[in-house]
């Protein structure tokens, strides 16, 4: 740093404030270990709004639930690996290095769309903590919706690395809060082992898991594995591929179970509203959800930010304070979503990032493993395109569409394939990139053509 950078660094609060945007993150900033960023998507992953999971299956039964968790990690465990390298090869977030995938502005029309799919998810996420704090100390939900939303804004402002700290050092709090709720639960209801309903559909299942969770998270995954030590330390390879899904689907796992025994021995999948007829009780809920709804909607602010700023780097070159201006209007936005009543939409919204969020991962991962072969310098992804091809890869962009058209649409070729066995996403996310391979991979390798 010269002195006349060290003279326009600002110290103290305003010093912490991170601002790296989507810029390489320096390598002195890069020390997140696996156990760390286990911590990180655990927490991420374990919302208030996880437990709906369990009601959302409750008619396929204990077991079943089950397997389709462990199905569901098993489909996205290579992805979210993958992406999880791809920050430590090269210290940006996806959507930049989706650039080389998609071309500039295929990727910039990515970046704005998945900035609002995340502010939805905040949204959704802040709306289930208002009502649930509302019932729990009857004070008015809309209050709750700005104490939460201005909580979390805050503690995103400071960035990844005090994200990881409030991760690390509050995990054990929501573990116990919501212990004592489990405990709560089983103590004064009449508790059973929730059976099959309905006779199990796979494809259903999965898909309803899938999206909810760990492929509605992974290209995500980046943004916060740019921060770990760089894949040229090859210690813990293994452990970092790992970390996201292991995080991300432990909490789901445990989260659906807590969500399927309350449905079936109170009437409602929340189990932190136990809490709204004792004091005790009540404030233990309180506190349990609110770091919950906390964790979860840090992890979707911060990469709806990152995901503006990409859109915004397609038009200007970046700017100091850009991150921290535009983590305050989207937070915002966010709340006044929660408040307008996302949580009334919930399905159709989860239906919708299946069927976008999956082929769009899937063909990114083909491209960045078999095309640019994990190559690409990190200034590539930042200089103007001089071609077509540079603007747009319609490579990309027509097997995506395949993949979305297939996704939605298919089960009415075939709709009992795709709802008792097959995810129909994840099916429509396969073809994408399976196409993607025999038309890109080929030009991209011509002496093996």
């Amino acid at each position: 740093m010269s002195h006349s950078e060290a003279e326009h660094t600002p110290s103290g609060i305003l010093g912490e404030v991170e601002t790296v945007g989507i810029l390489p993150v320096p390598d002195d900033q890069r020390t997140m270990s696996p156990g760390k960023m286990t911590v990180v998507w655990l927490m991420a992953s374990a919302s208030a709004t996880t437990p709906l999971i369990g009601a959302l299956l409750f008619h396929f039964g204990v077991t079943d639930m089950i397997f389709a968790i462990v199905l569901s990690w098993l489909i996205g465990l290579v992805p979210a690996g993958l992406f999880s390298e791809m920050g430590r090869e090269v210290p940006l977030t996806g959507l930049i290095v989706a650039r080389k995938t998609y071309g500039t502005s295929g990727a910039f029309l990515f970046s704005v769309l998945f900035t609002f799919v995340n502010m939805g998810w905040f949204g959704l996420n802040t709306a289930v903590a208002g009502e649930t704090l509302q019932a729990i100390t009857h004070m008015s939900g809309t209050l709750w919706f700005w104490i939460i939303g201005v909580v979390q804004v805050v503690l995103v402002l400071f960035g990844m690395k005090w994200l990881e700290y409030f991760y690390r050092y509050t995990s054990v709090v929501l573990l116990v809060c919501y212990g004592v709720l489990a405990y709560l639960l089983f103590s004064r209801f009449h508790v059973a082992m929730p059976g099959a309903t309905a006779p199990m559909a796979w494809g259903t299942a999965i898909t309803t898991v899938v999206t909810f969770s760990i492929l509605a998270w992974t290209y995500k995954v980046s943004t916060v594995s740019r921060f770990a030590t760089p894949a040229s330390e090859p210690k813990g390879r293994t452990a970092f591929f790992l970390a996201p899904s292991v995080g991300i689907m432990v909490s789901v796992l445990v989260m659906g179970l807590m969500g399927m025994y309350s449905q079936q021995a109170t009437g409602n999948w929340n189990l932190a509203l136990l809490g709204a007829h004792a004091p005790v009780w009540g404030v233990i809920a309180a506190v349990g959800v609110a770091l919950a709804i906390i964790h979860t909607n840090a992890m979707n602010l911060y990469p709806s930010t990152v995901d503006l700023l990409v859109a915004l780097n397609t038009l200007r070159k970046p700017s100091r304070w850009e991150q921290p201006i535009a983590t305050i209007i989207l937070g915002v936005l966010g709340t006044v979503l929660a408040i307008l009543g996302i949580l009334n939409h919930v399905q159709g919204f989860l239906d919708v990032i299946g069927d976008v969020i999956i082929p769009f991962t899937f063909i990114m991962l083909v491209d960045w493993v078999w095309v640019q072969k994990k190559r690409t310098p990190a200034g590539e992804f930042f200089e103007r395109p001089t071609t077509t091809r540079g603007w747009w890869s319609w490579s990309a962009v027509i097997t995506f569409a395949i993949g979305v058209v297939i996704s939605i649409w298919g089960g009415n070729w075939l709709p009992g394939l795709f709802t008792t066995v097959l995810p129909l996403p994840v099916v429509g996310g396969l073809i994408s990139a399976i196409l993607y391979a025999l038309w890109a991979v080929p030009r991209a390798n011509p002496q093996n053509a």
